[in-house]
């Protein structure tokens, strides 16, 4: 490495710890792994009043969201999109001229439909088999 590309490397490190130095604020989404259709809150930092209406915005909405405010947060409640694909999809909240990034991790599974009950009648089927086999043993015994 030559002395000239020293400063170079200087510059970008500070710079990498300029960016990196800062806590980032972004979205909170709760529960951090929803479900097709499954309602979740959103919580954005720094966004919770203003002149004009705060929104939120992703493909995992059905629509755009408004941010009401909340202390110093914009917050919603949002039911996600029944029919999503499980993956990562980007949330971009408008708080007047400034901008907030998040995601949300979609899992799969149906989190938002109604309890799945077991079904009983499956159960039903090889009952009766057994049932109707031990009755005909029952009937072939006392033949003999």
């Amino acid at each position: 490495m030559t002395l000239r590309a020293t400063p170079m490397v200087a510059l970008i490190a500070i710079a990498m710890a300029g960016a990196g130095g800062a806590a980032a604020q972004t979205i909170v989404v709760t529960p951090d792994a929803p479900h097709p259709g499954q309602q979740v809150h959103i919580s954005v930092p720094d966004c919770s009043t203003g002149p004009t209406a705060h929104t939120a915005v992703s493909a995992a909405f059905p629509d755009v969201v408004t941010l009401h405010g909340k202390a110093d947060t914009g917050d919603a409640d949002i039911t996600l999109r029944p029919d999503l694909k499980p993956g990562t999809y980007a949330i971009t909240a408008h708080c007047g001229t400034k901008n907030v990034r998040g995601q949300i991790a979609v899992v799969s599974g149906n989190g938002g439909g109604p309890e799945e009950k077991p079904n009983y009648w499956l159960l039903a089927v090889p009952a009766a088999v057994i049932a109707a086999i031990a009755g005909a043993f029952v009937l072939l015994r006392r033949r003999d």
